[in-house]
């Protein structure tokens, strides 16, 4: 079991919270946290989150179940997405593994949200960005939630720099339509894809903007 407690996080998110691996320089950690676990499965009245069997850790299998789906329909694996490597016990509680992406200096990698900020749609941002969504087509990875801040910009094992979702990938609707039409899911990528270009104009300001 790894220990982590007395270990400061490297980001917190809306649902985990973010650790460096204590033995692997190049993965991450990602554990639910607690506070959120207490608020949206433990409380009375949340029964609808209780049904899964699975509970509180229901999105490191559907990430988990989509990045095997999309590396199964890929030869090379080079996806858009964080490699996802497996789970592990720690004493904070079950922990999703994946690899680090990381900008040229070695640190973690700025998200979409904070590139866009610096410079706009600046060309290499926007060629980045046409790949990022080619790249979900081509694969026909399926995107529950997709926005700027669970999309960095750096580098992995597979080369970059370049666009790569680090979470928020697979089925997340009770009927899974996406699973079941390609045509679907490309239509639903493209929708998301747009509407996060749309909320990215709307909500970040950029800093050198006229």
């Amino acid at each position: 079991m790894l220990v982590l407690a007395g270990r400061e996080p490297l980001a917190v998110g809306h649902l985990r919270s973010v650790y460096q691996h204590p033995q692997h320089a190049d993965e991450l950690i990602k554990l639910m946290r607690s506070d959120v676990v207490e608020k949206r499965w433990n409380a009375r009245g949340r029964w609808l989150k209780r049904l899964p069997r699975t509970r509180h850790y229901i999105g490191y299998l559907r990430e988990l179940k989509e990045y095997i789906a999309a590396r199964a329909l890929s030869d090379s694996g080079d996806l858009p997405i964080v490699r996802m490597i497996g789970l592990v016990e720690t004493d904070l509680g079950l922990g999703l593994v994946s690899e680090k992406v990381v900008d040229a200096d070695g640190a973690l990698a700025p998200t979409l949200a904070a590139v866009y900020a610096k410079r706009g749609f600046a060309p290499d941002l926007r060629a980045a960005l046409d790949a990022f969504l080619e790249g979900l087509l081509g694969g026909n990875v399926i995107v529950g939630d997709m926005h700027a801040w669970n999309i960095v910009y750096g580098r992995d094992s597979r080369g970059g720099p370049r666009l790569i979702m680090i979470d928020g990938f697979g089925e997340k609707h009770a009927i899974p339509v996406s699973s079941m039409s390609r045509v679907i899911n490309r239509y639903r990528t493209r929708r998301l894809f747009k509407r996060m270009l749309a909320q990215l104009e709307r909500l970040v300001p950029v800093e050198n903007a006229p």
